[in-house]
């Protein structure tokens, strides 16, 4: 097994990066790594806006995720890390830190389980599932950018979230120097949410739990969520759905749709007519165009029903939300 994947249970190559010294002071062994200034984010992001990185770092093992991390600790500098870019929107001034983008993309099919790197594309992990005649995920075809990413946010939908079938992953810890292997409990798995909201754990890889299925019925299972996915759900430059559905009430495209915000529109961006709960940048939308949208929105809904909607995309670096 080659040194840079790293496998659930076995975290010794990691281990032995580390040079012997006490925690507090331990460095990683040299690895050198382009580190790119003011890189613009609208290529890394779904939505298409955003300002530059004042420094991004690619990353495509667990050693190089390593070593970006230790670096940032080193100048003290603020960092995120980027996957699929799905649910991020970035500020038009940009982002005055290190953007770690995750291509840590290796995935290994064993049995009724799956390990996969957080860097993979959700799609990506699905139709390899499906062609090693392995399903129960088909319906999170629709769900868009990395695995690292949908377990950040328990990403899914009403048939299955990510959080109900992980059965362990192997994190880098905000706060230790060493891989880490948690169980499911750990992440404290809820509604769009996990502990990785509160803390800066990296996920460096999971372990899912599949089950048996011909490939040929699972073709069709993943044909029937993207025709339905398609008939519901606009298709363009967008994070999915802006806003958390709120708990005991209607859908938050419901709420929008009947505050009458359908359609409504600043700049290139505009709440879509096929689901209200997408705002989509419909030409070159800026973030500042998609959050005016968005917190007009907000203040219709909660003028007519008393609902105070809440952000389901991550805002990075000022949430306007948060103050609402």
């Amino acid at each position: 097994m080659a040194s840079n994947w790293l496998q659930v249970g076995d975290i010794q190559t990691i281990r032995n990066l580390y040079e012997s010294n006490s925690k507090p002071t331990r460095k990683l062994k040299y690895m050198k790594l382009e580190i790119k200034n003011n890189i613009s984010l609208k290529d890394f992001t779904t939505y298409k806006t955003g300002g530059s990185a004042k420094f991004l770092i690619e990353v495509t093992n667990n050693e190089e995720m390593m070593q970006a991390r230790h670096h940032a600790r080193a100048e003290n500098l603020e960092y995120i890390l980027l996957g699929g870019g799905s649910n991020m929107l970035f500020a038009d001034d940009g982002y005055d830190g290190l953007v770690i983008l995750n291509k840590m993309d290796k995935i290994r099919y064993e049995a009724e389980t799956v390990t996969v790197e957080g860097g993979v594309s959700i799609a990506m992990m699905v139709l390899g599932a499906c062609k090693k005649d392995l399903g129960g995920i088909s319906g999170m075809i629709n769900v868009p950018g990395s695995v690292g990413g949908a377990v950040y946010g328990n990403a899914g939908i009403p048939d299955i979230w990510i959080g109900d079938i992980l059965l362990e992953a192997v994190i880098l810890p905000e706060d230790g120097y060493e891989p880490t292997i948690v169980k499911r409990d750990y992440f404290e798995f809820d509604y769009r949410y996990s502990i990785l909201k509160k803390t800066k754990d990296i996920i460096l890889s999971v372990t899912l739990n599949l089950e048996f299925k011909p490939e040929a019925e699972t073709k069709e299972e993943i044909k029937k969520y993207s025709q339905e996915r398609n008939a519901k759900q606009p298709i363009g430059k967008c994070c999915g759905s802006f806003f958390k559905n709120p708990e005991g009430e209607k859908p938050a495209g419901w709420l929008i749709e009947n505050a009458g915000c359908k359609g409504m529109k600043v700049g290139d961006a505009e709440i879509s007519e096929k689901h209200a709960n997408f705002i989509m940048n419909t030409g070159n939308a800026t973030t500042k165009d998609i959050l005016d949208l968005a917190l007009k929105a907000h203040k219709m809904v909660k003028d007519k029903f008393g609902v105070s909607l809440k952000p389901e995309v991550q805002i990075i670096p000022d949430n306007p939300f948060n103050n609402l």
